[in-house]
């Protein structure tokens, strides 16, 4: 309608109050439940269950390091016999966990020359 102004939307107080007001705890709680969520849904609980599976192996409570996936993949590949795709993909699942829990990017380069020794 002419002669009519448009009104600006501003900023609600609410949504300001809430960004705001959110602790960095809440904001991380969301973020891993986004990244979880990025797993493929298909096969989501075989992420899980493969990345608990080697929580346990490794007996530890924080992040994993390199040598615990690297003790973890050679299990897999001389007591296990797992073959050659299959190491990748449990070290793909693995990798995916960490990432997803301890929001870190990861670069085992000598887990992956080790697989890459096992073809």
């Amino acid at each position: 309608m002419p002669g009519r102004k448009r009104k600006v939307p501003t900023p609600s107080s609410d949504s300001s109050s809430s960004d705001s007001s959110s602790t960095s705890s809440e904001k991380s709680k969301k973020v891993k439940a986004i990244i979880a969520d990025l797993l493929p849904s298909k096969s989501r609980k075989l992420y899980e269950k493969t990345y608990a599976d080697f929580l346990s192996f490794a007996k530890i409570k924080g992040q994993p390091s390199e040598s615990d996936i690297l003790l973890y993949m050679h299990d897999l590949a001389e007591i296990k016999k797992l073959g050659y795709k299959t190491l990748w993909q449990r070290y793909s699942m693995i990798k995916s966990g960490v990432q997803a829990r301890h929001d870190t990017k990861v670069d085992h380069r000598r887990v992956t020359a080790y697989l890459k020794r096992q073809e």
